[in-house]
């Protein structure tokens, strides 16, 4: 017998389980414990167990998917405001095998999203949108077990069922151990920082409280009041764990409009890849949408990151036209 059911407590045990057969042997697979998905779903601010439905057969959890709408959580947790035009699932989790599972669950999630007004509906991992970021930090530092090339069969059936790719991601690497790279690196630091100083620029570390990530630390540059860039890092605490290798994230680098161009976005990267280097950090990792050659040639030609796996956001519904 097979039923869908809104998530309970005693789900977690299977849906562990689940992700962790599903997952295995995927480019960015992480072992995942109960004690992971809860932190890192039930228990934040805005979940809702109506929107986790979990597929029961004969008492045995076959797989669950998770959905929502996009919203402004990013900016203010307490001033939630979903928009139900926009819907997004953020994670379908079924056996390769199990195609029927994986089409009960899609058909059921469209379903219900676009009953509550959804005239778009985004697979994959769709953070870029706004929307609550609950598989984020499993996986990397903005990546989730989403649409890469080994889940061939989600990819499938979301062909089938009317969904068009939207925007494709990369994730990049870079070994932190000394090498004439790194010192050539070094010696521009000193020429941004000192160029900075002219700008009267001010360089400060500062602690985040996160609800998605863990210790995460930010680089800022700052002039009186302003901020004027900065970037956000710290240890991909999951990644450790499976594979012994101490991983740091870098996510949110950015650089005020006035104030592009001049060096700033590599500057706050350099000084965080030394922060990092500084508490342990082997390598970092980071999620960069391919569209965007500057970040692109930043990581990769600039500093050296080595690009990696490579995946997909999907849609379907009325707008599928979407710009980073």
């Amino acid at each position: 017998m097979w039923e869908l059911q809104p998530f309970r407590s005693v789900h977690l045990p299977g849906m562990t389980r689940i992700w962790n057969e599903a997952f295995a042997g995927g480019p960015s697979f992480v072992r995942l414990t109960e004690a992971d998905l809860r932190r890192r779903a039930v228990e934040q601010p805005s979940f809702d167990p109506a929107e986790l439905l979990v597929e029961v057969r004969d008492e045995e959890v076959v797989g669950f998917v998770h959905f929502g709408f996009r919203s402004n959580l990013w900016s203010d947790l307490r001033a939630r405001k979903p928009d139900p035009r926009e819907g997004h699932i953020y994670v379908l989790v079924a056996r390769p095998s199990d195609r029927q599972v994986m089409e009960h669950l899609l058909d059921r999630a469209v379903g219900c999203l676009t009953q509550c007004g959804a005239r778009q509906v985004l697979l994959g991992p769709s953070w870029v949108f706004g929307t609550q970021p609950f598989y984020n930090g499993i996986a990397g530092a903005y990546e989730i077990p989403g649409l890469d090339p080994s889940r061939r069969e989600l990819l499938s059936l979301a062909a089938d069922r009317g969904f068009v790719e939207v925007a494709r991601y990369g994730t990049s690497e870079l070994a932190l151990a000394e090498s004439d790279r790194a010192a050539a690196l070094r010696a521009q630091k000193a020429e941004l920082m000192a160029k900075a100083r002219e700008w009267n620029l001010h360089q400060r570390t500062i602690s985040l409280d996160s609800v998605f990530f863990e210790e995460r630390r930010a680089v800022l540059l700052s002039r009186d009041f302003e901020n004027v860039a900065m970037t956000a890092f710290g240890p991909w605490h999951e990644y450790q764990r499976e594979h012994g290798r101490t991983v740091f994230g870098i996510t949110s680098v950015q650089v005020a409009e006035d104030w592009r161009g001049r060096g700033l976005g590599k500057l706050v990267m350099l000084l965080a890849m030394e922060a990092a280097a500084s508490a342990g950090a082997e390598a970092l990792h980071l999620h960069v949408h391919e569209g965007n050659q500057r970040a692109w040639r930043l990581y990769h030609d600039a500093l050296g990151f080595a690009p990696g796996a490579t995946w997909v956001t999907l849609a379907t519904g009325a707008r599928c036209q979407w710009t980073p």
